[in-house]
C-alpha cells in the first residue's frame, strides 16, 4: 500500500524486465519501457489534476494497469496515448537524429500509443470506446458494438501475428502480446 493506493508487484513483471535486460544488448527494450512509463505517468498526472486516486496499480508481465474509480474520466484515459503521440512528434520531427536512440524512443512511443488505443481487453481504447458508446447508445447497443469492434481488433491483431510468422519475421513480442490480450481480462478479474 502507498497511502490509499494498493500496489501489486507480480513476479512476471520482474521476469519480463529481467528477460529484456538479459537479451536486449542494444538497450532498445529500456526505451520501450520508458515509453510505457511516460504513458502511465500521464494517466496519473491527469488523475491527480482531477482529484482522483487510483484504487490499485498492478505491475505484471503484461504491463502496468492502473485501476481507476468506476467513474473514469475520458481525459484520464486519453492522456496516456496523447503523451505517447506528443513524445513521438517531438522525438521524430522536432529533434535531430544524432543517435539511433532518439528514433527508437520516438517509434516506441508511437507503438505504445497506437497499441493502447486498440479496443481490446483492458486497454485505454476499449475503455474510451465504452464511454463514447454509453453516451450515445443504449447499453445493449453499446455492448454489441463494443464486442464486435473488440472481436475485429483481435482478428486483425491475430492476422498480423500469423502474417509475421508466415513470412518468417517471427516476432515473439507480438505473440506474447496476443496471449496477454486474450488472458488479461481473465487474470485481472480474478483479483
Amino acid at each position: 500500500m502507498l497511502g490509499k493506493i494498493k500496489i501489486s508487484l507480480d513476479f512476471t513483471f520482474f521476469a519480463v524486465v529481467g528477460f529484456v535486460c538479459a537479451f536486449d544488448s542494444g538497450g532498445y527494450g529500456i526505451l520501450y519501457l520508458a515509453a510505457c512509463l511516460c504513458h502511465e505517468a500521464a494517466h496519473l498526472a491527469v488523475m491527480t489534476i482531477k482529484g482522483q486516486i487510483p484504487r490499485e496499480i498492478i505491475f505484471s508481465g503484461g504491463g502496468i494497469c492502473i485501476r481507476q474509480p468506476l467513474d473514469a474520466h475520458f481525459a484520464v484515459l486519453a492522456a496516456g496515448p496523447a503523451v505517447n503521440f506528443l513524445l513521438f512528434g517531438v522525438f521524430y520531427f522536432g529533434l535531430s537524429w544524432d543517435n539511433i536512440y532518439k528514433m527508437i524512443f520516438a517509434v516506441a512511443n508511437l507503438c505504445v500509443g497506437v497499441f493502447n488505443l486498440m479496443p481490446m481487453g483492458e486497454l485505454d481504447g476499449k475503455k474510451l470506446l465504452d464511454i463514447v458508446l454509453m453516451k450515445h447508445c443504449s447499453i445493449r447497443t453499446a455492448e454489441r458494438v463494443s464486442a464486435v469492434l473488440q472481436t475485429a481488433a483481435c482478428i486483425i491483431w491475430g492476422g498480423l501475428v500469423l502474417f509475421l510468422l508466415a513470412t518468417g519475421a517471427v516476432n515473439l513480442t507480438a505473440v506474447f502480446v496476443m496471449i496477454y490480450i486474450f488472458s488479461v481480462d481473465f487474470f485481472l478479474d480474478l483479483r
